[in-house]
């Protein structure tokens, strides 16, 4: 079994401590922690830090609007002191149902919220945006305007890559035939200005959708690739996407990298990694809609990502009928010598882990 971090070497007094302190302490020692961080349904979970906190958002229905959380360790977002409900979903139109992936972003100076929403048609889900009247993103927002207005057609979890150089490209993914991640540039931060191009498309077994059949969930032979974050660490830029469906347990993140001095627009300037970087293991189920964020200290790297304790299908367990929440998890992962990530296998909930340094 491969160990996520180096064993300590152990000696008499060291022993007695680690007794000691287990004594104090049921859950496992101070300085470590158990998956998931945050046990109540939240989906696509998105994480940021910034001024010291950590700010939280996720999916929440059927909560009905848009809420963030703060608090001062990423692995204590599940007790945060502050949930604050931002903005609240009107009783109907075009943005007051199947309010989805939500994303904080600090861009220019000024907290920006996007989400995807519809009036209830899963068909009719757009791209919408909250911009902040403060520089508190658990403040007042300005009313949600579409990112891209003069796109009528299905788009859902948006999200924005700013480039090294500070160019803005908003990310998103379509369905149906066209289903897939796109990519178009932005002239500010709530607005796209040109027609987007795909990016990712379902090229690999993993990336398959699912569907239901006849009471029963079986292979797509079509694809499904969505969920879209831009990952930029020492000038190099890295694309990770979700695949697969989250209503299986087949649900799974992939990597693509944008060549050196590439064009962000140009599909010939990506490379997709062809084996997910984080897939269902020992337990743990429908992982994927992540988001990256730092330590306290910011000298280390880590994912956040939903997934299920049950290989459940459809959301529901068959024997009962209850649904099987989306929990939110984090895990540590580093960086390779030509500046690429490396990421571990997901571990099953209560498995003991190093705090985020500097918690």
């Amino acid at each position: 079994m491969m160990h996520l971090f180096p064993r300590p070497r152990t000696t008499v007094a060291g022993v007695l401590l680690l007794a000691a302190a287990c004594a104090t302490s049921p859950r496992g020692a101070p300085d470590t922690f158990a998956n998931p961080i945050v046990a109540t349904e939240a989906g696509d979970p998105w994480v940021i830090r910034d001024g010291g906190r950590y700010y939280f958002t996720a999916t929440l229905e059927p909560e009905g609007g848009l809420w963030v959380w703060a608090s001062p360790t990423l692995t204590g977002l599940g007790a945060a002191p502050r949930k604050v409900r931002v903005w609240a979903a009107p009783p109907n139109g075009p943005a007051s149902r199947q309010i989805w992936a939500p994303e904080l972003h600090r861009l220019g100076g000024r907290w920006y919220l996007y989400f995807s929403a519809s009036d209830g048609v899963d068909d009719h889900h757009r791209q919408y945006v909250l911009a902040a009247r403060t520089d508190d993103p658990l403040g007042a927002y300005d009313p949600p305007v579409r990112v891209d207005p003069a796109r009528e057609r299905y788009a859902i979890d948006g999200s924005v890559l700013a480039m090294p150089d500070g160019r803005l490209f908003f990310l998103y993914c379509a369905s149906g035939p066209e289903n897939g991640v796109y990519i178009a540039p932005m002239s500010g931060p709530t607005h796209v200005s040109g027609a987007g191009v795909r990016i990712v498309r379902g090229t690999e077994p993993w990336e398959h959708g699912w569907r239901r059949t006849a009471g029963e969930w079986e292979q797509d032979p079509g694809y499904w690739v969505e969920a879209p974050e831009a990952l930029v660490h020492d000038g190099r830029v890295f694309l990770a996407y979700s695949a697969g469906h989250t209503a299986t347990p087949h649900y799974y993140v992939g990597l693509m990298t944008l060549a050196p001095g590439g064009d962000p627009m140009d599909p010939a300037a990506w490379s997709k990694r062809p084996d997910p970087i984080l897939a269902p293991n020992d337990g743990v189920y429908t992982t994927g809609h992540n988001s990256f964020t730092v330590s306290p200290d910011g000298r280390e790297s880590w994912i956040v990502y939903h997934a299920k304790d049950r290989a459940v299908w459809g959301g529901v367990t068959p024997d009962t009928g209850a649904r099987v929440v989306r929990s939110v998890r984090a895990q540590r992962f580093t960086w390779v010598a030509d500046g690429t990530p490396r990421f571990p296998a997901a571990v099953r909930s209560g498995v003991r882990l190093r705090r985020p340094s500097g918690e």
